[in-house]
């Protein structure tokens, strides 16, 4: 009985062993990074995913973290839950939201940091709570940001580059700590005025939205007639254009013609007078019966120019 209540006891402590040896096994998926350490001691970073193997606690404990997925925090308020519909139910945090512009007005801003983790080391061993940290980083850039602006900027004119700002503020105060966090976008999730005069910058802000409106329907009918106007002056040009030179091209016509009646006068002045007299009795008196009457002499003679109608 002995003997056997001995081996029995061998077999209960291998059994055991294995257990305790077997527990050592850990997985890292894709996207993770593990931290050894042994004794509360860092003595590797293990980078690689597939299945791996540490000394069992107490002597070796492994922290496995997801550093490419996205994180992210709440400033200025914080979502206590989640609709099936996609909305959510918040909890304004006003000590965190409420904040002075640099023209002197509060403005009530809610903003959420995403963050991943860019290096495992840093991350888990220079803070503590890397989330407090975080936190306190975040509320102090965005405080410092919004206090250089003044309200207009934050409420709708600069929004953009305000979160621009915030976020590279928030990542230098994040390298200076050593935080192992790499902050990937800032976004102003609601930003107005206090309760107490939210109804009138609500007012303003629409009457900047409907001069806003106002100014891109102005430039709409601009667009639409200046183009237009453009086109008819261009016809107007054109057919001034085309005009000039008809009528450039009718007076050098009428200069020639007037060089080579000219070259025949010369030649002959006297014919040439009496076929220019001749035809302009044509133009100026169409349609009747003409006689030229030679007076020199006593008896008077004439020539008719066309046939009379009895011949």
């Amino acid at each position: 009985m002995k003997k056997i209540s001995g081996i029995s006891i061998i077999l209960v402590v291998i059994v055991m062993l294995g257990l305790w040896l077997a527990s050592g096994f850990y997985t890292i998926q894709s996207g993770e990074e593990a931290v050894l350490l042994r004794f509360g001691k860092h003595i590797d970073t293990i980078t690689e995913a597939g299945l791996s193997w540490h000394m069992p606690a107490p002597i070796d404990r492994v922290e496995i973290l997801n550093v490419v997925e996205p994180r992210r925090i709440e400033i200025g308020f914080q979502t206590l839950q989640a609709r099936a519909d996609g909305s959510s139910v918040y909890k304004d945090i006003t000590s965190e939201s409420i904040m002075i512009t640099s023209d002197e007005n509060l403005v009530d801003v809610e903003t959420v940091v995403q963050y991943r983790i860019k290096d495992i080391n840093d991350y888990l061993f220079n803070v503590n709570d890397q989330n407090k940290a975080l936190v306190a980083a975040s509320e102090s850039a965005i405080r410092r940001v919004v206090a250089n602006h003044i309200l207009d900027e934050i409420l709708t004119d600069n929004k953009f580059g305000i979160q621009s700002e915030i976020k590279t503020d928030l990542q230098e105060i994040c390298d200076s700590y050593d935080l192992g966090i790499s902050i990937t976008a800032v976004q102003l999730q609601d930003v107005s005025a206090p309760q107490e005069v939210d109804d009138a910058f609500k007012d303003v802000t629409n009457a900047r939205e409907d001069k806003t409106s106002f100014i891109n329907e102005s430039e709409s009918y601009a667009n639409e007639v200046l183009p237009r106007a453009r086109g008819n002056a261009a016809q107007i040009l054109n057919e001034a254009g085309a005009y000039k030179e008809k009528r450039v091209a009718e007076a050098r016509g009428d200069v020639a013609n007037f060089e080579q009646i000219l070259e025949r006068y010369n030649m002959g002045e006297r014919v040439t007078r009496t076929r220019l007299y001749l035809e302009t009795l044509e133009k100026i008196l169409p349609g009747i019966d003409k006689y030229i009457v030679d007076g020199d002499s006593g008896t008077i003679k004439f020539l008719p120019l066309e046939p009379s109608n009895n011949q």
